[in-house]
C-alpha cells in the first residue's frame, strides 16, 4: 500500500495553488465551473449542476499532440464485477483536492498478485451480515492525557514500543498540531484493515477538532453476497454496506485522535455518493448493535440522492 501526499493552499476563495509529487497546479471557479491548470501542461474543464450528477468534463493536454476528453478515475484498482445499477451518464470527475487547503495523506492499493488472490478469496467468503456489521467493531480507542503522563506502559497487555511512540507525540496532539495528526495517521495505518471495503483512503484537516475522510468504495465485496439479489435488493444492501463503512471509518478516527468531528466522503463509479459528518458526542450514545447502519447515518447530518431501483447519483460534499 502506497502513500501520497498532496497540499494545496487557498490563495483568494474560489482559487488553489496545489503541491503533488507530479507538479504543481492552479485550480480556480465556482460550484458549477472548475478550471485546472497543471506544469505538466494538462487543463481539466469541469461544468456541471451542483446535486444534479450531470457533469461535462474536458481533459486536455497542451504539451502533447493529441488532446481530447476523457474522465480521470480514481479508482485504481481493478474490478472484475461490474453491475449496471448506476448511469455513467451521472459520473462526476473526482476532485482529489480537499476544500479546506490543507494536507491530506491518500492510502493507495498497490496490491501484488498473492495480495490480490487474497482479497478475492476474502470477498468470496462475504455475507450479507458481514456487510452490514462492519461497524460493530473499531480501534481501541488511545487515552493521549494517560499516555502523556507515564513513559512506561500500563502492563504487558500493551506494546512498550508503541506506548513510547504515542508519548513522544502526545504533546502536540494534546496541543492539537495538525502535521502530528497526519503523521500518526502515516505511521499507524488506522485503516489498513478496511483495504478489502475500499480503497485511496485521503485524509485532510485544517483544525484541530476534525478530520476529513475520502474513499472509494470497494463494490465487489458485494459479489458473492448479491448473486441472487434483484436490482433493488442490491442498491439497499450498497446503501447498508457503504453506511457501515462510513461508520467504522469515524469509529476509528475517534479512537485515534482527540477530535469532535470527522467528515466522510464515500466514493462509487467517480462520484461522491455519501457525504457526512459524525459527531462523536452523538455517535458515542448510539448503541450501534442494535440499528441498521443507515438508520445511524440518518441520526447525522449527511448528503445521499439514493433511490432502491436507480442507485445513487452524486451530492455535494459537507463542508464545515
Amino acid at each position: 500500500m502506497g502513500l501520497r501526499f498532496r497540499k494545496s493552499i487557498s490563495i483568494i476563495p474560489g482559487v488553489k495553488l496545489n503541491f503533488g509529487k507530479t507538479g504543481m497546479s492552479l485550480s480556480a471557479g465556482v460550484p458549477g465551473f472548475r478550471k485546472t491548470f497543471h506544469t505538466s501542461g494538462r487543463i481539466t474543464t469541469t461544468i456541471g449542476i451542483p446535486g444534479t450528477g450531470i457533469y461535462y468534463v474536458d481533459t486536455k493536454n497542451t504539451k502533447s499532440k493529441e488532446s481530447g476528453s476523457s474522465r480521470e478515475s480514481v479508482n485504481s484498482s481493478h474490478t472484475e464485477y461490474d453491475r449496471d445499477v448506476n448511469n455513467d451518464s451521472c459520473n462526476q470527475e473526482h476532485d482529489v483536492l480537499n476544500d479546506y487547503g490543507t494536507k491530506n495523506i491518500v492510502y493507495a492499493s498497490n496490491e501484488s498478485e498473492q495480495n490480490y488472490q487474497d482479497t478475492k478469496t476474502f470477498i468470496s467468503q462475504i455475507d450479507v451480515n458481514t456487510l452490514k456489521s462492519i461497524h460493530k467493531t473499531s480501534d481501541d480507542s488511545i487515552d493521549w492525557t494517560e499516555v502523556l503522563v507515564s513513559e512506561t506502559a500500563p502492563d504487558e497487555s500493551y506494546n512498550q514500543k508503541m506506548w513510547e511512540y504515542y508519548h513522544n507525540l502526545s504533546p502536540k496532539i494534546l496541543s492539537g498540531d495538525i502535521d502530528t495528526y497526519l503523521q500518526l495517521i502515516y505511521d499507524v495505518n488506522p485503516l489498513d484493515d478496511l483495504l478489502n471495503y475500499g480503497s485511496n483512503f485521503e485524509f485532510g484537516t485544517d483544525r484541530s477538532t476534525m478530520i476529513e475522510v475520502e474513499f472509494v468504495i470497494n463494490e465487489l465485496a458485494l459479489k458473492s453476497a448479491s448473486e441472487q439479489m434483484c436490482n433493488a435488493e442490491y442498491n439497499n444492501l450498497l446503501r447498508e454496506y457503504i453506511s457501515s463503512v462510513c461508520i467504522r471509518i469515524a469509529r476509528d478516527m475517534f479512537a485515534l485522535l482527540p477530535i469532535s468531528n470527522t467528515i466522510i466522503h464515500a466514493v462509487l463509479n467517480q462520484k461522491t455518493v455519501i457525504s457526512v459528518n459524525f459527531d462523536r458526542t452523538n455517535l458515542s450514545k448510539i448503541k450501534l448493535g442494535f440499528i441498521d447502519p443507515f438508520d445511524i447515518l440518518e441520526k447525522f447530518n449527511y448528503n445521499m440522492n439514493f433511490n432502491s431501483n436507480y442507485g445513487f447519483l452524486s451530492v455535494d460534499r459537507i463542508v464545515i
